[in-house]
């Protein structure tokens, strides 16, 4: 369905996310067939398949949006982490039908990581540029952080992103300066 604004297009696609991520809540993603998305989306299989040929064109074309969006972010603010952390929010709060679908206990594609791994992967770059991590506890330092900072924006998804974008991006920026402990207990 690539991304349009195109109506139509643009309400079938939010359909067939709603229905999907209704579905998903009572089972398997594997075991959703198109009949049943199409029946959950009201909308008929000949339109399901003018755009795709299976499920997983869906996700695999949502993902690929978000990563396109993910990356166009990256790319532009590579100066400031609470900026870029902001902007990722903003481009996550974008897509919550697609995010639930992943973060879904029943979604059996594990797409979450690698969609987080492009954040992360950049962080690491950006780390590199300022300072030369050879040091194991540097290493594991921006592990932990990139690994808070998943934690987080999958809590937030789960929990129907009703935080905004600058909250979260707040809470992440503040982890990962002071450390969760120190956020936690500022007198100790």
């Amino acid at each position: 369905m690539r991304k349009t604004n195109d109506i139509r297009v643009v309400r079938t696609q939010k359909a067939l996310l709603e229905a999907l991520d209704q579905l998903i809540k009572t089972k398997k993603l594997s075991c959703v067939s198109i009949t049943e998305l199409c029946s959950a989306a009201d909308i008929n299989r000949n339109t399901f398949y003018y755009h795709y040929n299976n499920i997983n064109d869906l996700i695999t074309e949502n993902k690929q949006i978000l990563e396109a969006e993910l990356n166009e972010v990256l790319d532009v603010n590579n100066t400031r982490s609470r900026t870029t952390i902001n902007e990722i929010c903003k481009v996550l709060k974008r897509h919550p039908l697609f995010l639930s679908i992943l973060v879904s206990p029943n979604c059996d594609v594990d797409l979450f990581e690698e969609i987080f791994g492009i954040a992360s992967e950049k962080a690491r770059i950006q780390i590199d540029r300022h300072k030369d991590i050879t040091s194991a506890s540097d290493l594991y330092s921006t592990y932990y952080c990139n690994a808070g900072c998943n934690a987080v924006l999958s809590a937030w998804i789960r929990s129907g992103m009703k935080e905004s974008p600058d909250e979260v991006a707040e809470i992440i920026s503040l982890s990962s300066r002071k450390g969760p402990i120190s956020v936690l207990f500022p007198e100790d």
